[in-house]
């Protein structure tokens, strides 16, 4: 047999009939070099479209991602917005009340300039919750002013204290239980916090008379003016006028006569008319 022709001999079943097929060498190592050939190209393929693939399906993941975090973010962005407005809302009425607050104090003849802005506050401490803590706090100050008898009912010098005294017109020593202050004929007379009317009229000694009922028992009293403004039961306001200043009664001339009681025990009115 020639070295380059291989014979392959094909036996039918039962052996009986035999038949022999020459191939030349040169045709079977085409056939098996096209068929590795046709293997390695179906192998690149195969990969170069899975790599393709695998590409795609990554980048579709980081942008899937890539719009997951865009619309966290803008959602972030919205909701800071959000707060940062009702932050800012807030600190607009916390810095209203501080100035009504201000013109209270003034009205009780109080001069004191209350810090409006305030100290700066550290980004991490401003939250709604931190601004409602300071809001809660500012209301329940700005209760404590306008109820409690704070301040004066006029402005005036002290021409009389508290406490035991010389008699101005039988000079004897007798218990002065408020303060007078010197005044102007018609010179409003201011309430010196939130409360009721409990008595408006004539009082023997006191001549034309205001008593008002605060909140934790606290009364106060304003005596010898030329005329009363308000009636029992009416309601009145810190700074509100309830008369002018006169000297009815038994007084020696122009002035106030006010009187600062708590649970009906007289106080020294000097530990309420300044702020300190």
């Amino acid at each position: 047999m020639e070295r380059d022709r291989l014979s392959i001999l094909m036996v039918a079943p039962g052996g009986k009939k035999v038949k022999s097929l020459n191939v030349k060498v040169f045709h079977i190592r085409i056939a098996v070099f096209t068929l590795i050939g046709f293997s390695l190209m179906s192998l690149l393929s195969f990969m170069s479209t899975y790599v393709f693939y695998k590409k795609a399906t990554h980048k579709r993941e980081l942008s899937n991602q890539l719009v997951s975090r865009m619309n966290v973010l803008n959602r972030g962005l919205i909701e800071s917005q959000i707060v940062k407005e009702n932050i800012e809302g807030k600190i607009k009425d916390i810095e209203g009340k501080l100035l009504e607050m201000q013109d209270l104090l003034a009205k009780k003849g109080i001069k004191k300039e209350l810090s409006v802005g305030g100290d700066f506050i550290p980004a991490d401490r401003l939250s709604i919750s931190y601004v409602d803590f300071m809001e809660k706090d500012v209301d329940e100050l700005f209760s404590i002013m306008k109820s409690s008898p704070v301040g004066s009912p006029l402005s005036g010098k002290i021409t009389s204290a508290f406490g035991y005294r010389k008699d101005p017109f039988n000079s004897r020593s007798a218990f002065h239980s408020g303060v007078d202050i010197d005044a102007t004929y018609g010179q409003p007379v201011i309430a010196t916090a939130d409360g009721v009317v409990d008595y408006s009229g004539w009082q023997q000694g006191y001549g034309k008379t205001v008593l008002i009922k605060h909140n934790d028992g606290y009364e106060t009293l304003y005596g010898h003016l030329s005329k009363v403004m308000v009636k029992d039961g009416q309601e009145v306001k810190a700074g509100d006028e309830i008369g002018y200043a006169g000297s009815t009664g038994r007084s020696t001339g122009a002035h106030l006569h006010y009187e600062v009681m708590k649970t009906g025990k007289n106080m020294d009115p000097m530990k309420y008319l300044y702020l300190r």
